[in-house]
């Protein structure tokens, strides 16, 4: 009766406010004591040697999503559960949360190891499409070396080899989208610095081996201009006795482009760099008469 009484009188005591302020100091003290609390527990259970309560506690810190303490401690009793029905479980868990920690390169292989060791786990496709996810994470910028990108297009073909009909086919193809382009416009910039450097002839073989690689490319309207952009400066700045047919050529070119690619933000650029050509024709027309 006594303990009712003190909890009614508090408002009286020490006001609303400094009421309101010491049940969130009580709040941030409860917290702060369930946290250490549960620290020293895992702690407890990582530094013993009960095999079991860490195999346990790895599972409660995944759940948790607490993902590098389950990491440790699923590394800890990983050789112990090899042999034992629990260990597609542990391995998969084990490979999420490396995934989770965006350690993508150790979570693709244990995903790999997974599907090495579980090819008929009914977790063996979601298995794939994680050593998938895990490459398209490592993929850099397009302006960096792209091995890693390299590496994700060819897990996304192995992975439609093994699940033509698989459930996660949109998203993989989304990522199969974003990496090719990402190569694309890698090789579409290496084409464009031969041009900005003023090695036309280089440009004009490196834009047309794009072509001939990417047909479908995003970038194929870019290509083709600076194609004939890189004609055209070949062109203009060529030797009289080559001027003409490379004039020729580079109007070619802008007329192959103009069919298609009139609507492009290139256009009024190539028509004013096409203009350019045509005074230069006739200038060297009217000085060989």
């Amino acid at each position: 009766m006594q303990i009712e009484l003190s909890v009614v009188a508090v408002p009286d005591l020490i006001g609303k406010k400094k009421q309101k302020t010491f049940m969130k100091k009580l709040i941030i003290i409860l917290l702060a004591f369930a946290f250490f609390s549960s620290c020293s527990e895992y702690q407890k259970v990582y530094n013993g040697k009960d095999v079991e309560a860490k195999y346990k506690m790895a599972w409660k810190m995944f759940e948790q999503g607490k993902y590098r303490k389950a990491d440790e401690l699923f590394n800890q009793v990983d050789k112990y559960y090899k042999f034992k029905p629990q260990y597609q479980r542990l391995l998969f868990a084990h490979a999420m949360s490396l995934y989770n920690m965006k350690q993508y390169l150790s979570a693709g292989e244990l995903f790999r190891k997974f599907t090495r060791l579980f090819p008929e786990s009914s977790k063996a496709e979601e298995a794939d499409f994680y050593i998938v996810k895990s490459y398209f994470n490592l993929s850099p910028k397009y302006s960096v070396d792209q091995a890693y990108t390299e590496r994700g297009i060819q897990e996304i073909q192995q992975f439609f080899k093994k699940y033509p009909y698989s459930k996660y086919k949109k998203e993989v193809n989304e990522m199969n989208a974003e990496l090719t382009h990402k190569i694309e416009k890698k090789y579409l910039e290496i084409s464009k610095q031969y041009y900005n450097l003023g090695y036309y002839k280089s440009a004009i073989v490196s834009f047309n081996n794009f072509l001939i690689d990417y047909p479908g490319s995003i970038y194929k309207p870019e290509a083709l201009f600076y194609r004939y952009k890189a004609s055209a400066d070949l062109a203009i700045n060529s030797v009289e006795s080559k001027k003409e047919d490379r004039l020729m050529k580079a109007i070619g070119y802008f007329k192959n482009f103009e069919k298609t690619y009139k609507d492009s933000p290139f256009y009024k650029e190539a028509q004013k760099i096409y203009e350019k050509l045509e005074a230069e024709l006739k200038n060297k027309a009217s000085n060989e008469v």
